[in-house]
């Protein structure tokens, strides 16, 4: 297997302080196939003016809200590949519309944290 450069890989900003972000992160961290590995920041870290919804950004190219959620599910790899797949049959008017639900309650049901650097 060829070994990849961080610099190659994908670059996910997310909310460091969103208890589901954190351990939704800390579980693919854990998980993810060897040749499908995620650079993590959270956006805290870099700029407030990012935003706080899913940044991808890969070979150029960005995504963000459900096209980033999906594309995250499709790098981690596995059965999160499958989820992916499913993902991408929702219209993207009405993923974008669950992902902004979910964003907006992340806190009320998953909770706030310090933010978390590692």
């Amino acid at each position: 297997m060829k070994a990849v450069k961080t610099t190659d890989l994908p670059i996910i900003y997310y909310d460091g302080q969103c208890g589901f972000c954190l351990g939704f992160v800390s579980f693919l961290r854990k998980h993810s196939r060897a040749d499908r590995k995620v650079n993590f920041i959270p956006f805290q870290l870099v700029s407030r003016s990012i935003g706080d919804e899913l940044l991808l950004i890969h070979h150029s190219k960005t995504q963000m809200a459900g096209e980033a959620a999906i594309s995250l599910l499709y790098l981690t790899g596995g059965l999160w590949t499958i989820a992916a797949i499913l993902a991408k049959l929702i219209p993207k008017k009405i993923l974008n519309k669950l992902y902004y639900k979910f964003a907006r309650n992340r806190y009320r049901w998953f909770g706030k944290t310090a933010c978390n650097f590692n």
